[in-house]
């Protein structure tokens, strides 16, 4: 960790089990740093195959592999590679921060000056991980747990279902999905918008202290509750997820 903290390159000869690069890139505050992304990351090479989950929470830094990934993925979207014989990867929240030239991308995935489009139904969890960027992330297809996970800033909008803990430590953006959560969406959230189109699943809000859900259905934990939409709130739900404005007067507001 400390190499790659300098930007130096790490090379793993053989196979890799899961969660490779989990947190890559970031300060973590739980290790007294800023909580921040470390811009200067190196890059992890592997002479091998890599398990499920690798580059969870990642934020900067490169892989690369010369053999198979397991799914699901973390952070990560394949891209154009510049080491012969290696597929590279990127974080997905850097991609979206920074950007990159038309084409790294692989194909059917797209990026451009707005938004950063998944087509490739690869399953992947902590989708956006602590992204402050502007664009917008959409990801044709379902999504896995800790999708927006200690987002700030953006659009993440999912045109499927959800897995558990979606929204969790959100501090701001919004966080559309078009079908279904798991469990304990927007546990601890402290800012932002969670729609949901369907149900928002069990244990949602927990330890919440800010933001708010709208969904269809969801079961809060106190001291957050359901409620009826007020105000421009109805309009609000039919315009994101594109319902009408009868349907989204039967949509409720959970939280604070």
């Amino acid at each position: 960790m400390e190499a790659l903290s300098r930007g130096e390159a790490v090379r793993i000869r053989g196979e890799v089990g899961g969660r490779l690069a989990s947190s890559l890139g970031v300060d973590l505050a739980s290790f007294g740093g800023s909580g921040g992304p470390i811009e200067r990351a190196g890059s992890i090479i592997v002479d091998g195959n890599v398990g499920p989950r690798m580059g969870i929470s990642m934020i900067r830094g490169s892989i690369y592999v010369s053999g198979g990934v397991a799914t699901p993925l973390g952070n990560v979207a394949e891209v154009e590679s510049d080491l012969t014989g290696y597929r590279k990867y990127r974080s997905i929240t850097e991609l979206l921060e920074r950007g990159g030239r038309a084409g790294q991308v692989g194909e059917p995935n797209h990026l451009d000056d707005a938004k950063l489009v998944l087509k490739d139904e690869l399953p992947r969890e902590t989708l956006a991980a602590r992204s402050r960027a502007k664009r917008a992330l959409r990801v044709e297809g379902d999504v896995g747990m800790s999708a927006g996970i200690l987002m700030r800033s953006g659009l993440l909008e999912v045109r499927g279902d959800a897995g558990r803990n979606t929204g969790v430590l959100m501090r701001g953006g919004r966080l559309v999905v078009s079908g279904r959560c798991g469990d304990f969406t927007a546990a601890e959230m402290r800012g932002g918008e969670i729609f949901v189109a369907g149900d928002a699943g069990g244990f949602i809000c927990a330890k919440m202290t800010g933001g708010a859900v709208y969904a269809l259905r969801g079961k809060p934990i106190p001291p957050a509750r359901a409620s009826a939409l007020k105000g421009g709130e109805a309009a609000l739900v039919s315009k994101v997820l594109g319902v009408s404005s009868f349907s989204a007067m039967t949509y409720r507001r959970f939280g604070l």
